[in-house]
């Protein structure tokens, strides 16, 4: 059985989204993170899984599911340590959800979610670890007979997925790569509380300790998440440009909190109320396709988050996603970064072929790479 999962781009609404009840406008896209899931015939191993992870070349790592945890037996280096914790987070959860499983070996790898320069393979920020992790626990789920079609079943992997990936990374994040993994299109996202779910999951020696029954949780409705889809838009052109540097979320987060403690939390809740204001009138735009006003407000976007970056002396708009905006707007287009910033990848808008053609070749004068994406419409699939 093999089970793929779009990646993501953000829109509109970077940062602010942190504050509850702030959206922000997020895409899917055609880079897909695949899992392939297989029993294991030998009955005699009923708690054995083994994992296989394509992109770095490990193969058949042996691990048991024991005392609500996956424990690891081959030796692995700490480098595959890292690279494969979303995956051990999202089997430990999906194993925690289901209760009795079936041995099983699990096999990943990503299609367009890196990219090569010289010898080396870059990941590109368009959320494979969150891929990853959705289709992971959509697998497991669907290998052990789980309805995975459902609306109520993509918000029920959502959560779940939500609760590995957000663990795995230090409880940091709004979901919303989850969110457009299982969701596919363009839609306004709403995080969660993250403190409502603090309350009832905790790491405790590296272990997974889930205070409260996990189908409850899952069932319950999750303060101040909501997602609200939003149409595909006529002519619409999303292009990706990326800068070749490379960009670390945690690490912006971590600095951005370092300015709010010492000196910017007055500032900063005076870019979130703004971007919340954006983002908003960005929605009622969208929805009345008003392809005038959504350029000019993604424009705005770009000069907030430039503004914050300079108010926290914090590298959020590099010169290179300066660059790729300003080529976006002097052909029309509107451009901005996408994501916590820091490097990786801009994006441009625009309604017109012509135009996407040349902000690409301008891009390219500029050492910008542009790349092919497109939007996904679906979510996370069964592809057979």
């Amino acid at each position: 059985m093999l089970i793929s999962a779009p990646g993501k781009l953000f829109i509109a609404g970077e940062w602010a989204i942190l504050e509850l009840g702030n959206p922000g406008i997020v895409a899917s896209i055609d880079k897909r993170v695949y899992v392939e899931l297989d029993k294991i015939n030998n009955k005699k191993e009923k708690n054995k899984i083994l994992l296989t992870f394509e992109e770095i070349g490990t193969k058949n790592i042996e691990a048991r599911f024991e005392d609500n945890e996956l424990k690891i037996f081959s030796k692995v280096k700490k480098e595959t340590k890292e690279y494969m914790k979303f995956v051990k987070a999202a089997i430990e959860i999906a194993l925690l959800y289901i209760r009795e499983f079936k041995p099983f070996k699990i096999r990943t790898w990503g299609k367009g979610t890196s990219i090569k320069m010289g010898k080396n393979l870059i990941k590109i920020g368009f959320g494979s670890s969150a891929a990853c992790t959705v289709a992971t626990i959509a697998s497991i789920l669907k290998f052990h007979n789980h309805d995975i079609e459902s609306e109520d079943a993509k918000e029920r992997i959502y959560k779940l997925a939500t609760i590995a990936h957000y663990i795995a990374q230090g409880k940091l994040g709004s979901g919303f790569d989850i969110a457009s993994s299982c969701y596919g299109g363009i839609f306004a996202y709403y995080r969660f509380d993250p403190n409502w779910l603090n309350e009832r999951i905790e790491i405790n020696n590296g272990k997974i300790v889930v205070k409260e029954d996990l189908k409850k949780i899952v069932d319950k409705k999750w303060p101040y998440f909501k997602i609200e889809r939003l149409p595909m838009l006529k002519d619409f052109q999303l292009l990706v440009g990326w800068t070749g540097e490379k960009a670390s979320t945690s690490e912006m987060i971590k600095r951005i909190n370092e300015w709010r403690a010492k000196s910017g939390e007055e500032e900063y809740k005076a870019f979130c109320s703004n971007v919340n204001s954006l983002v908003n009138n960005l929605i009622i735009a969208w929805k009345k396709e008003d392809k005038k006003k959504i350029l000019e407000l993604i424009r705005k976007n770009e000069e907030y988050l430039r503004e914050l970056g300079k108010r926290a002396d914090v590298n959020i708009e590099t010169e290179k996603l300066r660059k790729l905006s300003e080529i976006a707007n002097s052909l029309g287009g509107a451009g901005k970064l996408s994501g916590a910033g820091g490097g990786d990848c801009g994006i441009a808008i625009t309604f017109s072929k012509e135009i996407a053609r040349k902000i690409k070749n301008n891009w390219k004068r500029d050492n910008i790479v542009p790349l092919d994406v497109s939007i996904s419409k679906d979510g996370f699939k069964k592809e057979y």
